[in-house]
């Protein structure tokens, strides 16, 4: 049996059972639903936007000539992407995180560790500028909001004390509380459970298919074994052909 062949083979019986198919896929979908909405834990983001730049130094400072200025702010601008990268890194290191959540416990008396700041903070950059984004994610809005602000002084501190200063950051886009949570994304994951339902359905079909060795038509004992077929035994419905002659046994008797 060519390629072709078992390709329509295998869409013959997806389509000969789609119902069955379309069954699971909506188990699957209904059991994704179900978990979403019981076992996902509801999460709130506040998010803080810098810009980093270079600071002038007193050579450039002392330039006057305009061209030579507009060089001098290009290159500032390529250094501060240049670095980005460094700063981004050592955001995410322990010693950093466990200077924040230093601040924080002593600003509102809590004891968060440097694992729970870490954890929450995700650094992105955003492409082709100077620009970079923080967002924190947590269960509770007032601790998403609660790092998120005291980033926002954090990172220009820790940018000031690197490198001598050299690359700055200031807050443009403050951090606001979230006032609702995270959407649990149901129509996404319940997506996501009709399709894994469906396609174990399918994996079933096709697995049970090749697992019977049953031979269901003389083209296929030809097929298999090359072996022509002489006649068949047709299939009689004996049980109707019984009762029939019963009927009639009875007509008789009663005609006797």
């Amino acid at each position: 049996m060519n390629l072709d062949a078992n390709v329509k083979k295998i869409l013959m019986l997806v389509l000969k059972r789609w119902k069955l198919i379309f069954f699971i896929g909506l188990i699957g979908a209904v059991m994704a639903g179900f978990y979403t909405a019981n076992f996902t834990t509801l999460t709130y983001t506040s998010t803080v936007e810098f810009l980093a730049y270079a600071q002038d130094s007193s050579q450039e400072l002392s330039d006057s000539s305009t061209q030579t200025q507009a060089i001098s702010n290009t290159s500032r601008m390529n250094y501060a992407i240049k670095m980005l990268s460094t700063y981004i890194e050592l955001f995410k290191t322990n010693e950093f995180n466990q200077t924040v959540a230093d601040e924080l416990n002593e600003q509102y008396a809590t004891s968060y560790s440097a694992a729970t700041i870490k954890n929450a903070t995700n650094i992105e950059t955003v492409k082709e500028t100077a620009m970079f984004k923080v967002t924190i994610t947590t269960t509770d809005a007032d601790l998403s909001y609660q790092i998120a602000r005291q980033l926002e002084t954090s990172i220009p501190n820790k940018m000031n004390e690197t490198n001598n200063g050299l690359v700055s950051a200031s807050v443009e886009d403050a951090a606001l509380k979230a006032t609702t949570s995270e959407s649990r994304g149901y129509p996404k994951k319940c997506l996501i459970g009709f399709m894994g339902g469906a396609i174990l359905a399918v994996a079933y079909i096709i697995l049970r298919d090749l697992l019977d060795v049953r031979i269901k038509s003389s083209d296929e004992l030809t097929q298999r074994y090359g072996i022509p077929v002489l006649g068949t035994i047709p299939e009689f419905d004996f049980k109707t052909n019984i009762s029939s002659s019963q009927q009639k046994t009875s007509s008789k008797g009663k005609g006797e």
